[in-house]
């Protein structure tokens, strides 16, 4: 195969617009971070419904949840693996971060009716519904948990089961 360059430069006027687009790019990119103007904001809505969620190994494959000082769910990592997900991730931020890693974080229903998981302690927010209906609605379980049964101080959902979910085999 031939070069087409064989014994001849790279064409300069190539170069030269790639250098201005490259630099364009760069004062643009440069005057948005700078000043704000143009920049998109990713507000969400006020808080319709919100829990603090604390999540404990029990073991590799299994993660406890607590709210209100109660277990609502215990998590299978063959079931529950977006939720796992979640969690390694965040939990990685906050290793990074050096921050608290018992501090418990926050699932919130908005107005709007956005599922957000938030990180109190790293900032992040994680908008549930960008993972699609099915894993935002395993956050959404853990909201509601505990609070559309019974009065009974303690729900305990089984490892083989949904989170918030009645045990078939009761």
């Amino acid at each position: 195969m031939s070069d087409p360059f064989e014994g001849r430069g790279f064409p300069r006027p190539v170069l030269i617009g790639a250098a201005i687009l490259i630099s364009f790019t760069i004062a643009v990119a440069a005057f948005v971070r700078l000043t704000g103007i143009g920049k998109s904001e990713n507000e969400f809505a006020a808080i319709a419904a919100e829990r603090e969620l604390h999540f404990r190994e029990i073991n590799p494959s299994t993660i406890e949840v607590i709210a209100e000082g109660q277990r609502i769910a215990l998590l299978d990592s063959n079931e529950d693996g977006f939720i796992f997900g979640v969690l390694r991730g965040l939990g990685h931020h906050r290793k990074v971060s050096e921050a608290d890693i018992d501090r418990p974080y926050i699932v919130s229903m908005r107005v709007d009716g956005r599922l957000v998981l938030e990180d109190p302690t790293t900032g992040e927010q994680l908008d549930l519904r960008a993972y699609g209906a099915d894993n935002a609605s395993a956050f959404r379980e853990l909201l509601q948990a505990g609070h559309q049964e019974s009065t009974s101080p303690s729900v305990a959902v089984p490892a083989t089961g949904l989170p918030g979910q009645p045990d078939p085999a009761r």
